[in-house]
């Protein structure tokens, strides 16, 4: 018994000849330094990303921006799986047993992607636009403040300045986001609960001003959060009406702290900063709230119809109404999408279908306006990097790498290999292009197939975390 157990300390009544060393007691001939967790040891060989010892600055796969890392290099390749989609037709998605919700959400997108050649560069400006949700003049010279301060309080005050904004920019998304997740609660709860569930919603003001938040806020912590919790507390329901109550908590404390009277506080403490009225002079609360009455709170808020269209189209994809063959690719695009949202992605991502006079394509472009705000870019004029990728039906997948500044561009384009006799064509057609917009061409460079497969290996800026710490929670 003693040997099958590994014992390692004589007992009374045994051989000692018979009981043996536990043989994982010693140490490895691969590990120079073991993990023990009472002592601050020396890390000698060891990554955690698994690699060699010469790797001593290799960022952690254990952590969160590693994992990003790793899910940005590995997720599905969106412009193809979209193309795929897009490709198909209108008739091919909507074909079979549907609703007609969901019909007609998939028609109105197709309608939407379809346009003349002189409509595409005001459209992708307009996406463009909307991408970056904080634009105008008190952003442009807040971002001033941000690059010019060494105050971390300072920094700190313009951060929860920028979050109580946006909440309040937010506010009708964020209460019909309340609503909805209030009225999915109802299957999952008695019919005297529900009841009582529905009489709260039917207070709440779903019209309410941005920054007026105070009567709903009021409404739902003082009445229908302790209902909620009444209910917990009474039939011990830990199921999944616990986690919409949750969730519902995050949005109310997102609501509240859009209250416009917050933000104008907000704005009260920065005016206290001398590098901030360095920008903004002595502008008093009173004027900066005149200010917020002339801000387009949807445009603000990032309000966008085509792009409301697009997410309406992914919905009905993702609920299987464009065919069930189809929702694990439409599940790949949503986690794509979310994925180059990321608050580790300093890029601006676009992506959008169109049907130019009949020719169908996908585009797919990652855009780092602020080329040389990358530390490896030192000393670097002003420039703008931009990856683009797009399939165009009948052709197939272009990817583009573009870096322009102070009217020079350098360009590389890989086409596809069937389109090789027509490279001098190519080259042509973007010469010409460049000279349009009185962009000097440095250098154009052509490659039929290959090119880069993801924005990591195209913008350094990306990597500029990997040797931070980094915890995963």
């Amino acid at each position: 018994m003693a040997d099958i157990l590994k014992v390692t300390t004589p007992l009374s009544g045994y051989d000692n000849s018979t009981i043996k060393n536990n043989p994982q007691a010693g140490q490895g001939i691969h590990i120079q330094n073991p993990i023990d967790p009472s002592k601050v040891m020396r890390g000698d060989n060891r990554t955690d990303s698994g690699g060699t010892g010469d790797q001593q600055l290799a960022f952690q796969y254990g952590s969160n921006f590693g994992a990003f890392l790793n899910l940005v290099k590995n997720i599905p390749d969106l412009s193809k799986i979209f193309a795929d989609i897009f490709f198909q037709g209108e008739e091919v998605l909507t074909g079979g047993i549907m609703g007609e919700e969901a019909a007609q959400k998939i028609a109105s997108f197709f309608e939407a992607t379809q346009m003349q050649a002189e409509e595409i560069l005001p459209f992708i400006k307009e996406q463009t636009e909307s991408a970056v949700r904080f634009n105008g003049g008190i952003f442009d010279q807040l971002r001033q403040v941000m690059a010019e301060t060494t105050s971390v309080d300072l920094k700190a005050e313009v951060l929860n300045f920028i979050r109580k904004f946006n909440d309040m920019s937010s506010g009708k998304h964020i209460l019909h986001d309340i609503f909805n997740t209030v009225k999915d609660m109802e299957a999952y709860v008695f019919k005297q609960t529900r009841e009582q569930i529905e009489s709260f919603l039917k207070e709440l003001d779903l019209s309410a001003p941005e920054g007026q938040t105070s009567p709903n806020s009021a409404l739902l912590k003082e009445k229908l959060l302790p209902f909620l919790g009444r209910y917990i507390a009474m039939n011990h329901d830990m199921g999944t009406i616990r986690d919409k109550i949750s969730l519902l908590t995050v949005l109310i404390a997102r609501y509240e702290n859009g209250d416009r009277g917050e933000v104008l506080q907000s704005f009260s403490r920065l005016t206290g900063y001398q590098g901030f009225r360095k920008f903004f002079g002595s502008m008093t609360m009173e004027q900066f709230g005149e200010l917020l009455h002339q801000v387009d709170m949807e445009q603000a808020a990032g309000k966008n119809q085509w792009a409301d269209k697009f997410i309406d189209f992914l919905k009905a994809g993702v609920n299987g109404d464009a065919g069930l063959e189809n929702k694990q690719m439409f599940q790949n695009i949503l986690q794509s999408m979310v994925l180059n949202e990321s608050v580790y992605m300093p890029l601006i991502h676009l992506a959008f279908p169109m049907n130019v006079d009949g020719r169908k394509l996908f585009s797919e472009m990652w855009i780092d306006p602020d080329e040389e705000g990358s530390s490896t870019q030192a000393g670097a004029k002003h420039t703008a990097r931009i990856f683009v990728k797009f399939d165009i039906r009948e052709l197939g997948q272009f990817k583009l790498l573009l870096l322009y500044g102070d009217n020079a561009a350098t360009l590389q384009l890989y086409y596809p290999e069937k389109m090789q006799k027509s490279e001098a064509d190519i080259h042509k057609g973007i010469k010409n292009i460049l000279d349009r917009h009185h962009f000097r061409a440095d250098n154009i460079y052509l490659q039929a197939g290959g090119g880069p497969s993801s924005p990591v290996e195209v913008f350094p800026k990306i990597h500029e975390r990997k040797n931070s710490v980094d915890v995963r929670i």
